[in-house]
Order: structure tokens, then C-alpha cells, then sequence
């Protein structure tokens, strides 16, 4: 994490769709737990899915909570598109979580 810079209450190098991202593809996908339920190829899924938004979290509290919905939102994502793909046969598209 980054430094408080001085006289404001902003933390550099921090960035809430990164550390998404990260939770998504460690906490999440990368996670023995997780991984063994997912769709079969469910990397082709996931390398659609994006985090945007801003760096800084609206709300400021010590816990990760935008990180961690905006996960969540990435996983909720990769089913759609797997259970689009399915189905229906259509192909991963990109998606874009705002954080």
C-alpha cells in the first residue's frame, strides 16, 4: 500500500480497480477453493473482464469493500459469459466493472 501523501488524505500508488483486479484473479480465481467450481476454460471468461473507475475509494474505511464487490461483480460476469457461451454459443465479450 501507499504513502499518505502530505496534507491530504490520499494514498499514492494506491488504486481501487487494481486491487479489484488483484482480488479477483488472486482471491478469487487463483483460489483452490474457488477455481474447482468454476465453468471448464473459465480463463476465457476472465480475460474479458476489466476494472475501471477511480483510484481512490468514495468512501473511506480500513476494509476493502469496492475491491471486493467489484470481484465479486468480475466472478458474477465470468458466469454470464460462460453460461452465454453455453447456451447460445456466444462469444466472451468485454466487460467492464466500475469500481
Amino acid at each position: 500500500m501507499g504513502v499518505l501523501a502530505k496534507g491530504t488524505n490520499s494514498v499514492e500508488g494506491y488504486s481501487v480497480p487494481k486491487e479489484a483486479e488483484k482480488v479477483f484473479k488472486d482471491g478469487l480465481l487463483g483460489n483452490p477453493l474457488v477455481s474447482k467450481d468454476l465453468p471448464a476454460g473459465f480463463e476465457k471468461y476472465a480475460g474479458k473482464i476489466k476494472f475501471e473507475g477511480s483510484d481512490f475509494p468514495s468512501i473511506p474505511v480500513n476494509w476493502r469493500f469496492a475491491e471486493s464487490i467489484s470481484a465479486l461483480k468480475g466472478l458474477e460476469a465470468l458466469f454470464v459469459q460462460a453460461l452465454l457461451d453455453k447456451k447460445y454459443n456466444f462469444p466472451p465479450q468485454e466487460i467492464i466493472i466500475d469500481t
